[in-house]
């Protein structure tokens, strides 16, 4: 059996998205983690001639991007943004066809923040989004990455505002550490399962 639908599951940086995407995991859903695989493609050498020509020498230290460095000169400036995007997506979008194509599950997840943003959602059967209020998420993202407020708010400016995500997507799964996820998840799940048996019987 070839994978039946294609799910995009998108939320803002804190929403929790990495803990999402380990439930649906444990229910045997194939995970194709998009954020994951552009910080991979930083260590392509024609990733990083490219990347230098537009930045300069001055993201390489030892031979590699300095992540943080890029980090910090991108999301500042949304023009910048775009130019780093537009070398690293067209990789990550040919990647996760090649990934699809190979699995055999009745859907598969490519979880990544800026699907909307990138203009993706075009390539998924539906959308999933995680919605956590901007408070919660700014505190997450503090902890996890030890960063300050102000560059966490830095990092949201370049991201589609939550409310229009979460009504722009299919599904909507609300992290604010008081809803249940499980009970979400197992309810998305479902809904999926048997939308990818109706696409089966359909064909």
């Amino acid at each position: 059996m070839k994978t039946s639908l294609s799910i995009g599951l998108t939320g803002g940086i804190g929403s929790g998205k990495t803990l999402i995407t380990r439930v649906f995991s444990h229910l045997g859903v194939p995970i194709y983690k998009a954020d994951d695989m552009a910080k991979n493609m930083y260590s392509k050498q024609e990733v990083i001639e490219q990347i230098v020509s537009y930045f300069g020498q001055e993201v390489i230290v030892d031979g590699m991007i300095d992540k943080k460095k890029l980090a910090s000169i991108v999301f500042k400036s949304p023009r910048q943004l775009r130019l780093l995007s537009d070398i690293v997506h067209p990789l990550v979008k040919a990647d996760y066809e090649l990934w699809k194509n190979k699995q055999d599950k009745p859907y598969v997840i490519m979880e990544s923040a800026i699907i909307y943003e990138s203009n993706w959602q075009n390539m998924f059967d539906k959308v999933i989004c995680v919605f956590t209020p901007k408070e919660i998420a700014i505190k997450r993202v503090i902890k996890r990455d030890n960063i300050t407020r102000g560059e966490v708010l830095d990092r949201m400016k370049n991201q589609k505002n939550e409310g229009d995500k979460k009504n722009l997507s299919d599904y909507v799964i609300v992290h604010d550490n008081n809803k249940m996820l499980i009970p979400q998840i197992l309810s998305i799940h479902q809904q999926l399962i048997d939308l990818s048996q109706r696409n089966i019987s359909q064909k």
